[in-house]
């Protein structure tokens, strides 16, 4: 068993023991599990940790989560976060756990736009976190609900992790990625009704009820007193349609087309969001720099978890790849041969824990080609195969105890992320690789 193999498992299994067992900070838990996996490089201790910690402060996610942050800070400090809540709750507050159903949605649309896991728990987290806590909700079940919902846009096209896998040497010359792009929008398809019937359930199991009719306005009175708040949202609508949407050509006729490719809607999606806040709530914020320093201050516990479990995460993953985890794990998967659902099920299991401390887009360049070329041979339809592997790698957001959305989504809820691995295990982790298994055996159709 290569180095790499080994770096993994010692990995995860000492960010357990620190978070579990020893009830040391995420961010210390995360920190030391990467100084440890720096190690496993031997003389070259220093070059790893230097390499990834570069790699991490390069990626455009941390930057957006510590901005979501700070967007959650202005949100409650300047009360934009109650008008919206309580726009949602005239709306949607009838409807028993509603706040929960609206952000499995949000997460499948915004997933459509962003594919990240760290990012979409940060962005939709920000806004229905602070509204399923106030309608009743489980604070560790609003974190949990957040993070299993944050891997959605893995498996929606066309995500990163679809063309890196789509075009991988062990892909392109078996299927193109036009006839991937229904597979997996049917596979998104299922695994967000799945979500919904899950909110149902945790409806029951935890007896959240319907908000108060006394704590609701009107619609027409909560639209009245609080239509404002919602511009701030054209942060987010702005950087979509320029990118992706109708006025993506006039936007690329107008500034030029490499201008337009170094559009990074996960890095202006939250810069647009936040000064939009900023002047939107301006009479509530401070006006000196004291009063700037003392809102930091007191977010200062949000900010140091978020940026430590993002930045750690990253940079684990950069010295992963460069232990040589990919090749390791194509070398231990080459040699296996067996009936196709034992074959399918080995390979969910592998996928899925690279994808705990690693975002499904590293995943896939990791183990995504040697994954199609194992099923493929075991006689799985290529189609199955590679729709199999991205739901498998969708988990990426659900995996304690690596998984980054797990931390940013516990930091917006304030409750321990311990409290979260069990409910994300079980309901999340456990039914996706069900899942992928179902559709690599071709047990639910994908295409019609």
């Amino acid at each position: 068993m290569g180095i790499a193999v080994i770096a993994l498992a010692v990995y995860i299994a000492l960010i357990i023991v620190m978070i579990a067992v020893l009830k040391r900070s995420v961010g210390e838990a995360l920190g030391v599990s990467f100084v440890v996996l720096c190690a496993f490089g031997g003389g070259d201790f220093l070059g790893l940790f230097a390499s990834g910690m570069a790699e991490a402060f390069s990626e455009p996610i941390v930057y957006a989560a510590m901005t979501f942050v700070f967007l959650g800070a202005i949100f409650v400090r300047t009360g934009l976060i109650d008008r919206m809540v309580g726009i949602l709750n005239s709306l949607l507050g009838r409807m028993t756990g509603g706040a929960g159903y609206v952000s499995t949605v949000a997460a499948a649309l915004f997933g459509a736009v962003s594919h990240g896991g760290s990012g979409n728990a940060a962005a939709v987290g920000a806004v229905t976190i602070p509204w399923m806590n106030r309608s009743h909700w489980p604070k560790h079940m609003s974190a949990t609900i957040v993070a299993g919902n944050a891997g959605m846009g893995t498996v929606i096209p066309p995500s990163p992790s679809l063309l890196i896998l789509a075009g991988s040497a062990a892909v392109a010359p078996v299927i193109g990625l036009e006839e991937l792009l229904l597979p997996g929008l049917v596979a998104a398809g299922y695994m967000l009704l799945y979500r919904l019937i899950l909110v149902a359930v945790f409806v029951r199991r935890y007896g959240v009820e319907k908000v108060d009719r006394a704590d609701l306005l009107g619609v027409g009175e909560s639209i009245r007193q609080g239509w404002w708040s919602l511009l701030v949202f054209v942060g987010v609508a702005l950087p979509v349609v320029v990118t992706i949407g109708p006025l993506a050509q006039r936007a690329i006729d107008w500034i030029g087309e490499s201008a337009h490719d170094t559009i990074n809607i996960v890095v202006w999606i939250p810069a647009l969001m936040s000064v939009a806040a900023i002047i939107l709530g301006w009479k509530k914020l401070p006006h000196s720099a004291s009063g700037w320093f003392a809102m930091f201050r007191d977010s200062g516990p949000r900010f140091s978890a978020v940026g430590a479990t993002v930045v750690f995460a990253f940079a684990a993953s950069e010295v992963l790849t460069e232990l040589g985890l990919g090749p390791q794990l194509g070398e231990l998967l080459s040699g296996f041969q067996a009936a196709p659902l034992l074959t399918v099920a080995l390979v969910g299991i592998l996928v899925i824990l690279v994808a705990g401390p690693l975002p499904s887009a590293a995943t896939i360049a990791t183990i995504g080609g040697v994954a199609f070329s194992v099923l493929t041979a075991a006689g799985v339809p290529p189609a199955a195969a590679v729709t199999a592997i991205l739901i498998f790698s969708s988990t990426e957001g659900a995996s304690p105890p690596g998984a980054a959305p797990i931390y940013i989504a516990s930091g917006i809820s304030q409750v321990n992320p311990v409290r979260t691995f069990l409910p994300l295990v079980s309901c999340y982790v456990i039914p996706m690789y069900a899942l992928g298994i179902v559709v690599g055996m071709s047990w639910l159709p994908i295409v019609f």
